[in-house]
């Protein structure tokens, strides 16, 4: 579990002590007269130089996630109606910074249904459940501005950014590569304990797949929080820069009030959700745990350990968010500042005609409602309703998105689900632009051909994913596997040798996994998976 840790533990030192500071002080804009956008910050967000082994080590990792796609852990919407009219928002704001720009600043839309928003740095990430619900133009500029406004301070170009998006590659990686494990292995009780064992695919109810779709739910509820956290200072100065530009741009500064608003709500509800699923996950967990060292299993099922330590990074990791202001107190020093600021630019209207012409209603509208169903069809496999999912996935891949990555991997697995893997792989084949793919949609995808006896199919898909997410650290294990159902054993050893070199334990197991190889002595625990399931347990607040 130690090394599940390297990544986040050197950072939360340091961050913390500084954000300890900025929570003591007050709101930011009550430390200055004017407006922010006027005001001439002395300070830099850059990340601190060092030529410490530790520091030149970390930095060596980090050049896996430098040049990694934005929101690599997600799939993207298709969508170019809707992505040309949020272009045309970002220009007319990133206009009135009115300062060089060394950068290309683009902006993605993704397919969570949670209302959130979030920077890399240089690209800004909405998602499709920000569109669903807001009501006005100037809703998504002020979205985008308070965003934009991260790129252009720097908030993004510190080590705990990569820090946090080199463990969110980590956790994608894992999840992606238990997942064909899971759905072959049971739990049966026996007069010694548990025994966890390979099973028949047509038994698909049963102990192991309910604690898995748990880990999902919490996997797919926590890791928005995390890629969004900013500590409170940021998200001060994006707030007050991005209402400056808001208004320079001739939006309405009330923006801010619905954003935060539901911001809140959107919050209040996956904290709920999480708490709930996190119940679910552990009743798992005290099964195995009441099960002891009577719980045996084969060296696949290790992986196992590593979802439960899945999830344990994923609480360890929501320490990143837990130091920033909540959207409430943020709308309350947004409300004294707009008051100050801009008392007469409030009178000014939201604007809603080309909002509903290109969003609610045009071109856009279907493509956003499929990619809708396919999130619900994903969401009814979760509860393991796969009657409501197959009806959703139908609806999901109808007309312009028939050929979309997201749509089809939600009817793939529809057809996973229903054990009927040569139809699921048919969905597969039926994706034309694999460029909006997540990590997720690669491996998967790449595992399936793997078992229907196509690995070179899945080499060919593996680099493409490696070309679109930017790094090929998250699919080396599959990569393995490949390669080792062709006979290739040069290829399997140099990529193992490659794969031993990272700090990700989970991706380093997977790979020995997919080698055949065990794991070396040192690297293993002397419980083994009890050791990850202890481990959730002291770690997850329940």
């Amino acid at each position: 579990m130690k090394k599940l840790l390297w990544i986040a533990a050197p950072f939360l030192i340091s961050g913390c002590a500084v954000d300890s500071i900025n929570n003591l002080m007050s709101s930011k804009y009550e430390s200055f007269d004017g407006r922010f956008i006027d005001q001439h910050l002395a300070e830099t967000n850059a990340p601190e130089k060092s030529t410490s082994a530790s520091n030149t080590a970390a930095s060596k990792e980090f050049q896996n996630i430098v040049n990694t796609r934005a929101a690599a852990d997600k799939d993207l919407i298709a969508n170019p109606y809707v992505n040309k009219y949020l272009e045309g928002i970002l220009a007319k704001i990133v206009k009135e910074w009115g300062k060089p720009i060394d950068k290309d600043i683009t902006i993605l839309v993704s397919s969570d249904r949670n209302y959130s928003a979030y920077a890399t740095p240089n690209t800004i990430v909405i998602t499709q459940g920000v569109l669903a619900d807001a009501d006005s133009e100037d809703e998504l500029a002020f979205i985008i501005a308070h965003e934009l406004s991260h790129i252009l301070l720097e908030h993004n170009e510190t080590n705990e950014y990569f820090a946090k998006q080199s463990a969110l590659v980590s956790k994608t990686a894992n999840i992606a590569m238990s997942t064909a494990l899971i759905t072959d292995m049971k739990a049966e009780k026996t007069v010694n304990g548990y025994k966890v064992a390979s099973q028949n695919k047509s038994s698909t109810k049963n102990l192991i797949q309910d604690s898995y779709r748990a880990g999902l739910t919490i996997n797919r509820l926590s890791r928005d929080v995390i890629s969004s956290s900013m500590s409170r200072s940021d998200e001060d100065e994006a707030d007050l820069l991005g209402m400056d530009l808001l208004v320079k741009a001739g939006y309405s500064p009330r923006a801010f009030s619905p954003v935060l608003e539901r911001l809140d709500s959107s919050q209040n509800h996956t904290a709920a959700q999480l708490k709930e699923k996190k119940k679910e996950f552990q009743s798992f967990v005290t099964l195995a745990s009441d099960a002891g060292k009577h719980l045996s299993s084969d060296n696949k099922w290790s992986n196992l350990g590593y979802l439960a330590a899945n999830e344990a990074g994923t609480q360890l990791l929501q320490s990143f968010s837990a130091r920033h202001a909540s959207p409430m107190d943020r709308k309350k020093d947004m409300s004294a500042y707009v008051k100050r600021e801009y008392r007469a630019e409030r009178k000014k209207h939201l604007s809603t005609v080309e909002f509903e012409k290109v969003v609610k209603t045009g071109k856009g509208k279907q493509i956003q409602e499929n990619y809708w169903y396919a999130s619900e069809a994903f969401k009814a496999l979760e509860f393991g309703d796969i009657k409501t999912a197959e009806k959703l996935a139908r609806k999901s891949v109808a007309g312009p998105t028939k050929h979309h990555a997201y749509p089809r991997l939600a009817f793939y697995g529809v057809r996973k689900m229903q054990n009927l893997d040569s139809k699921a792989l048919q969905n597969l084949a039926l994706i034309k632009n694999w460029d909006y793919a997540s990590i997720q949609t690669f491996t998967l995808a790449a595992q399936s051909y793997r078992e229907q006896k196509k690995p070179q199919s899945s080499l060919k898909l593996l680099a493409k994913g490696e070309q679109v997410i930017g790094t090929q650290v998250p699919f080396l294990p599959e990569y393995i596997a490949a390669h080792k159902a062709l006979g290739n054993n040069t290829q399997v050893a140099e990529l193992l040798t490659q794969c031993q070199t990272l700090s990700e334990s989970n991706i380093v197991a997977q790979c020995h996994s997919s080698a055949g190889i065990p794991l070396p002595k040192s690297s293993e625990s002397n419980n083994g998976i009890m050791d990850s399931f202890s481990s959730l347990t002291n770690l997850v607040e329940l």
